[in-house]
C-alpha cells in the first residue's frame, strides 16, 4: 500500500470548512485540478460524482464514510489501482481547524500512481484555506470601514500599503487611516454586492464590488465601486491588505 498525508491549518470553523467540501460543484473555484464536476446525487455514502482533470481526462468516483463537519472518503479506482483520499477536519482549540488531505492506494501501480495523485495537493490546501479566509477578512475590512475603527484598520492595512482610489490618487496607509481619524471620511454603509477570490498562493487577490454611502469632507455621496485587492498573510498569520485599486462601477 502507498500512502501520503498532506494537511493545513486554517481559522475556519470545521462548519465552515465542511460547507466548501459539501459544494461539490464549487471544488473547481480552489481546487484548480478540476476543469468540471458533477455530483450524481446528494453528497452522501454511495454516491458517484465524474471529475475532468485538465488535459481531458476523466475519472468517476464514489463517496465513502460522509461524516458532516468530520470527513468524508472518496474512492477511484483506475487500472486495477484502488485510490483512497480521506479528507479530514479535526476541530482546533483556537475554533479553527486542521484539514488533513490522507491518500492509500493499492494496486500493480501504487509507486507510479501515487505522486501523481497527491502533487498538487498542498496546493489545493493552500487555495481552500484561502477560500475561507480571505472572505472573512473581507469582512473583517467592511466592517472597520463602516465603523470608521481606525485600530481595527491599523491592523488589516499593511504598513506599506499602495492603495490607488477610483480618481487615480496614491493613498498611503497613513493616509486613509487619517481620514477616519479626522472625520473627513464617514461612511452610512458598506455593503458588499459582489465577491470573488482569485490569484494563486504567491498573489492573494480579490475582485469586490461595493456600494458605498457616507460623507467626505461635509458632503454625501453615494457610490459603486469595484476594487481589486492583494492580500498577504503576516507573521502572526492575520491576513493584511497589500495593494488595492479601485473604479467605479457605471
Amino acid at each position: 500500500m502507498w500512502t501520503h498525508v498532506s494537511s493545513i491549518e486554517t481559522s475556519a470553523s470545521p462548519a465552515e470548512v465542511w460547507a466548501k467540501f459539501a459544494d461539490v460543484a464549487g471544488w473547481k473555484r480552489w481546487n484548480a485540478g478540476i476543469v468540471n464536476i458533477e455530483l450524481h446525487g446528494p453528497f452522501a455514502e454511495g454516491t458517484r460524482f465524474t471529475m475532468q482533470v485538465p488535459g481531458g481526462d476523466t475519472f468517476v468516483s464514489t463517496l465513502r464514510a460522509v461524516r458532516g463537519n468530520e470527513e468524508f472518503t472518496d474512492e477511484t479506482v483506475i487500472d486495477d489501482n484502488r485510490v483512497l483520499v480521506f479528507h479530514r477536519i479535526e476541530a482546533l482549540p483556537s475554533g479553527g481547524s486542521r484539514i488533513s488531505y490522507s491518500t492509500e492506494i493499492t494496486g500493480p501501480q501504487e509507486a507510479e500512481f501515487g505522486p501523481m495523485v497527491v502533487g498538487d495537493f498542498p496546493d489545493v490546501l493552500a487555495a481552500l484555506k484561502r477560500h475561507l479566509e480571505i472572505p472573512a477578512a473581507e469582512e473583517r475590512l467592511r466592517l472597520a470601514m463602516q465603523a470608521s475603527d481606525v485600530q481595527e484598520l491599523d491592523q488589516i492595512l499593511a504598513d506599506d500599503l499602495l492603495f490607488t482610489n477610483h480618481m487615480g490618487q496614491i493613498v498611503s496607509k497613513e493616509q486613509d487611516l487619517e481620514l477616519h481619524r479626522t472625520g473627513t471620511l464617514r461612511f452610512r454603509s458598506v455593503e458588499t454586492v459582489e465577491l470573488q477570490v482569485l490569484g494563486n498562493a504567491a498573489l492573494p487577490m480579490t475582485s469586490i464590488c461595493v456600494k458605498l454611502a457616507g460623507t467626505y469632507g461635509g458632503q454625501s455621496f453615494e457610490a459603486l465601486l469595484r476594487f481589486t485587492r492583494i492580500w498577504r498573510q503576516a507573521d502572526d498569520g492575520q491576513w493584511q491588505l497589500a495593494v488595492a485599486h479601485s473604479s467605479p462601477v457605471h
